[in-house]
């Protein structure tokens, strides 16, 4: 996984989502506009965040404007700032947005949202690099770069009256699309993926792996919300269920009773593509739960040996449990989980090799998912002989 896809969880594997990564590593080091459209949830603020930290500017401040969230009364001084006494409640002179990403980036979020007044002062910074404070006459000069993010159709704004044209041409000449998940259903399992381990992540919990056939009803689900409900979606059911493994049954419950997905509905149009056999993902599933038993194992052990217990009866008890588990951990155990009865630890280094390889070599993301701490996978790496 690429850095941009791993920090900003700009994921997918389509062409589309491809595309635009690409678009982001070209034009994030320039000091050009861009204008970044699609509809509502589909990650255009992450694309924005990418195209500033991947920039010269990255040091610089980087600030967020929603535009349809300000009044339009107030949205000028807002953006520009004003002098004191300019208009009632102005009791002191104020720093606009503009100025306060001077040396850095603006979002101009939902610009499409923009009074027709404040349309055309956008424009003359766009042009000249100038603001003037509402209740000023001198401009002041600013160096910014200015993101513009819009759901709706830009085009057709400017064919309706409702937008600058001429604002709209000097946006324009970078666009990026983000693409609605019903365009690349392909990318769902990893983002579904994605958003189980990083919420898992953060909050220091075991991940939850998703069973194909759930898998399956993700993919094929309705999601008018795009990449902000499924995210939304899968913290939900991570945090609502305690099942250690999320099941059909599962995603159907939710899905039942999640509101953009009130009718469960299926696109049949596309059909859904799950890269492993029920068979494998089983076995992968149960190895998974051996090696959490397999860690607990060690941790009591671990436990017993710095425990003080002067209750004598207590003492032999413990005593008995500490050779059961020395005894049980000395014989190599055997899983019958494949048609040539491979030892555990045969198994287990071919799952650890076969994990690696799914998360890109991320020794992290590979530890988390079989249950066992890094410092425990690095050791199983070099006992295996595992090359990154």
């Amino acid at each position: 996984m690429r850095p941009i896809e791993q920090k900003y969880g700009i994921i997918g594997a389509s062409e589309e989502i491809r595309e635009v990564i690409r678009t982001i590593e070209q034009v994030a080091p320039s000091n050009i506009s861009i204008l970044i459209y699609g509809e509502s949830g589909v990650g255009k603020e992450l694309v924005a965040r990418a195209l500033h930290d991947l920039s010269l500017r990255r040091h610089g401040p980087y600030v967020i404007v929603n535009c349809g969230a300000i009044p339009a009364g107030t949205i000028e001084s807002e953006l520009f700032g004003h002098k004191k006494g300019s208009f009632t409640g102005s009791v002191e002179d104020r720093k606009g947005f503009f100025e306060t990403a001077d040396k850095g980036t603006i979002l101009l979020d939902e610009i499409g949202e923009l009074p027709a007044e404040t349309q055309v002062k956008l424009l003359r910074t766009l042009e000249q690099g100038e603001i003037t404070r509402v209740g000023e006459s001198t401009s002041r000069r600013v160096d910014v770069r200015v993101i513009g993010a819009t759901n709706r159709e830009l085009s057709e704004e400017v064919q309706a009256g409702r937008f600058r044209k001429d604002l709209f041409f000097r946006l324009k000449t970078i666009m990026i699309r983000i693409p609605p998940l019903r365009e690349r259903r392909e990318d769902i399992p990893m983002l579904a993926e994605f958003f189980m381990m990083q919420y898992a992540d953060e909050h220091h919990l075991a991940y939850k792996p998703i069973t194909p056939q759930a898998m399956n009803l993700i993919t094929q689900a309705s999601w008018e919300g795009n990449v902000r409900e499924l995210k939304n979606f899968v913290q939900s059911v991570f945090v609502l269920e305690e099942d250690k493994i999320i099941r059909p049954e599962t995603i159907r419950h939710h899905l039942g009773n999640s509101e953009g997905n009130g009718n469960f509905m299926y696109d049949t149009r596309f059909p859904v593509r799950v890269n492993k056999e029920t068979e494998q993902v089983e076995r992968e599933l149960i190895l998974r739960q051996l090696f959490l038993i397999r860690q607990d194992v060690e941790e009591i052990k671990q436990k017993l040996s710095f425990v003080d217990v002067k209750d004598e009866v207590t003492m032999n008890k413990m005593k008995d449990i500490s050779r059961y588990i020395q005894q049980s951990d000395a014989h190599e155990i055997q899983v019958d989980l494949s048609p040539d009865d491979r030892t555990m630890q045969e198994v287990e280094r071919d799952m650890i090799s076969r994990t690696l390889a799914r998360f890109y070599g991320s020794k992290r993301k590979t530890a988390q998912a079989l249950g066992m701490s890094e410092r425990t996978l690095y050791r199983k790496i070099k006992e295996y002989d595992l090359r990154d």
